[in-house]
């Protein structure tokens, strides 16, 4: 029998016991990527936080990994698996939370030959303590072979924990000669390579902070480039497909995905909605501020064309019957239906926003919206206050109609 299974069996059921109503405030973790078994080995110390009153156990949601050994405050406690993912034995008194843990391969956690990239489900590769939408604090620490580089989520600035993440691999770098907060590294690309992909991005980054009225986030901000058709945010970095990318040398306007990702640094990552059924917040004003970008960059056209490829999504939506205002809270009956409502009417959405209150109110209100709502989370009566406020009369007929 494993080791961490002979552990495991060797401690009591929990079954009966209440489990506390907790958050985690930071999460340390070491990890080592294994790519030849395709697994990651961690190291975790999390530092708890009660919210209620407390009980005798605490929920992990990540069913996803193998636990070999707990401690709390420096002393092991009982552990055991559920549906849901892990229950694990705790005092009123707990602060401290480590767990010696290995995450296999799976759809938050992709392994290549020679490199390993976290996507979205955060939970599948480190113990989770909330919600995924809770903040915390991280710092990660990556164990690698020679010659390998990385980049990670960190920093004083607490995140909502589905945009954690990591990426390392034998990977070339290089620093963006006209903004040295842009790093490139790429699989297969070499640094003149990665230059010629990404020659836009500075201008985009100046683009976004004057649209956002807020510095970048982070001090540091990657784009990883690696094989197929990744397109995936994460506080600090974005992982990009080389699909999204193999034409974009010949067809510059072919950006969509560069753009698309560093907004999220913004809308997304550091404004996030306070709720998946406002995830049209994270999604819809990514897509429109896109558009907007290749308005400023490739002239009116450019712009049409993605507020209309926005409304074809919509419209597909329409066409199966299924259209729902922005902020529904029901169940959707696909991911593709989903998309087409909050990433494609959210889009225009926002074009027919900006259209009903004019230029000047329309981009002070989104720098209001962001400025005023950073390092938290939003609803839709965030941005229409914001909204309002610089349009200086009532938007409740227009959100009415398209967002509640």
């Amino acid at each position: 029998m494993p080791l961490f299974l002979r552990a495991l069996a060797a401690l009591p059921l929990l079954s009966s016991i209440s489990a506390m109503a907790l958050t985690a405030e930071h999460y340390e973790l070491i990890l080592r990527p294994d790519y030849a078994m395709q697994v990651l080995e961690g190291h975790a110390r999390i530092q708890l936080k009660t919210d209620g009153e407390p009980g005798e156990a605490v929920e992990i949601a990540s069913p996803n990994l193998q636990i070999a050994r707990v401690t709390v405050d420096g002393h092991a406690v009982p552990f055991e698996k559920t549906a849901t993912g892990w229950r694990i034995g705790l005092s009123a008194a707990s602060t401290w939370l480590e767990l010696d843990y290995r995450a296999p391969a799976a759809e938050g956690l992709v392994f290549g030959e020679q490199y390993v990239y976290t996507a979205f489900h955060t939970c599948q590769w480190m113990p989770c303590v909330g919600a995924d939408l809770t903040r915390a604090t991280v710092a990660i620490g990556l164990d690698l072979p020679a010659g390998q580089r990385s980049v990670a989520s960190g920093g004083a600035r607490a995140y909502p924990l589905y945009t954690l993440g990591f990426a390392a691999g034998r990977f070339s770098e290089t620093i963006d000669p006209h903004d040295v907060r842009l790093r490139y590294l790429g699989v297969t690309d070499d640094d003149a390579a990665l230059r010629a992909r990404f020659k836009d991005s500075a201008r985009v980054l100046a683009f976004l902070e004057d649209k956002a009225g807020v510095p970048l986030p982070p001090p540091v901000y990657a784009q990883v480039l690696v094989p197929g058709a990744a397109a995936q945010e994460a506080s600090t970095f974005s992982v990009i497909g080389q699909r999204w990318l193999d034409g974009i040398v010949d067809a510059p306007e072919d950006d969509w995905a560069i753009v698309h990702e560093m907004a999220h640094q913004w809308w997304g990552n550091l404004v996030t909605c306070a709720s998946w059924n406002e995830f049209w917040l994270n999604e819809g004003i990514v897509v429109f501020m896109t558009a907007a970008w290749n308005q400023q960059r490739w002239g009116e056209a450019g712009y049409r064309r993605e507020i209309d490829g926005a409304r074809e999504r919509w419209q597909r939506a329409k066409d199966a019957g299924f259209d729902k205002p922005l902020s529904w809270p029901g169940e959707y009956p696909n991911l593709r239906t989903r998309r087409d409502i909050q990433y494609g009417k959210g889009a225009v959405f926002m074009h027919m926003l900006r259209e009903e209150i004019g230029e000047r109110a329309f981009w002070d209100g989104l720098r209001r919206y962001t400025q005023d709502n950073a390092g938290r989370g939003v609803q839709s009566r965030d941005l229409q206050m914001a909204m309002e406020a610089t349009a200086s009369h009532s938007l409740q007929a227009l959100f009415d109609r398209w967002v509640y």
